[in-house]
């Protein structure tokens, strides 16, 4: 147990200097590459705001990188300064090393997983609304408020049924309302318009109605009302679709989006893959740290520091390339979205447990 503590504190105070280090050269690298666009009364404030929040996003993306690098410096002074010689001495294999390396590893991520649900997601939205609104280049403001842009078309579970709701109403009603129903043939069977729709518990109140009905033989029949209820498939909130990216939404927001855009029959592949992704990528410096670890462990291995970082870089570089061609799959749908963000952690922790077992 001992030793465990040990090697632990060792890894957790690597992983802690390379995040900063990582964290730091990141945000000077973005300062000096938008620079240019920081002008104007008041920049400096703004910009130590922008970088506030920008740093809690970066932490989030580099952490797995950091833990990986980290995880190579620490086995890299255990070989420097011979400890690990002589705990081979003693009979004590690489796993001595590894398990509190992974321990540590599992902690910082669960620590991610937590973070960026309270913190990350809305500091990335607030990085990206300030350099939109403050120090908008080019369609930075045109696409961050496309992003945002209320929905106003929706399809109804069946399909047969297809909504148009222009304006939203406090009460969770909409305002000039069009609603489609569809025949046979996809030809256009019904058409309701209404001025205002009210939620009445299960059903719809619609005032100002023009209810228009297409019949086979090229007639038309028109009902007008006042007010009228009209019980659709679809409960009201089945109608609260929330604009925005889904890497910007908090989880239980993210989980509602994803029934509610399943019931209304719109694509939700991009929103299942940031679902497991949540979980996956924080987790990813557990796999990548085992092969750093195993690497840092070859027979055949010179140097130490300087051979923790080639390392490291090399081992993101790999995993990102996965995860770029992985997270590619799942949203053109080849693969699922749960396969397409584990696939990589799964893959990885396979190489590193076997390079470790052969090290020992």
């Amino acid at each position: 147990m001992i030793l465990f503590r040990y090697v632990a504190r060792r890894m957790l105070g690597a992983f802690l200097v390379a995040l900063t280090g990582v964290v730091g050269i990141y945000l000077a690298v973005d300062f000096v590459d938008n620079a240019s666009a920081y002008t104007g009364a008041g920049w400096l404030p703004a910009v130590l705001q922008l970088y506030a929040y920008k740093a809690a996003g970066v932490v989030y993306m580099v952490a797995p990188a950091a833990l990986i690098l980290g995880a190579g410096i620490a086995t890299s002074m255990f070989r420097q300064t011979r400890e690990y010689t002589a705990m081979r001495a003693v009979g004590l294999g690489p796993w001595r090393l590894a398990v509190p390396v992974l321990a540590v590893t599992l902690l910082a991520g669960g620590v991610l997983v937590v973070l960026n649900d309270l913190v990350g997601v809305q500091a990335a939205e607030r990085a990206e609304e300030i350099t939109a609104h403050r120090f908008a280049r080019g369609g930075n403001l045109r696409r961050f408020l496309a992003a945002r842009e209320p929905k106003r078309w929706f399809r109804g579970m069946d399909g047969k049924r297809v909504y148009h709701l222009r304006g939203n109403l406090p009460d969770g009603g909409f305002e000039r309302v069009t609603v489609y129903e569809l025949g046979e043939g996809f030809t256009l069977a019904r058409r309701i318009d209404a001025a205002r729709m009210h939620p009445d518990g299960r059903a719809w109140i619609l005032e100002d109605v023009e209810d228009r009905t297409f019949r086979q033989d090229g007639s038309m029949g028109l009902e007008r009302a006042d007010r009228k209820r009209y019980a659709f498939d679809e409960p009201p909130d089945a109608f609260a679709v929330i604009a925005g990216k889904p890497d910007q939404m908090r989880w239980n927001t993210l989980i509602r989006q994803i029934g509610i855009r399943k019931r209304l029959g719109q694509p939700v592949t991009e929103f299942q893959l940031e679902r497991y992704d949540r979980l996956a990528y924080p987790l990813a410096g557990i796999p990548g740290a085992l092969l750093a670890l195993a690497l840092a462990l070859r027979r055949d291995r010179k140097g130490h520091l300087a051979a923790a970082l080639l390392e490291a870089v090399g081992v993101t570089l790999l995993f990102w390339g996965m995860q770029g061609v992985s997270s590619a799959l799942g949203l053109s749908g080849r693969v699922a979205p749960w396969i397409a963000s584990w696939a990589p952690n799964v893959v990885f922790l396979a190489l590193g447990a076997i390079a470790v077992h052969r090290a020992r």
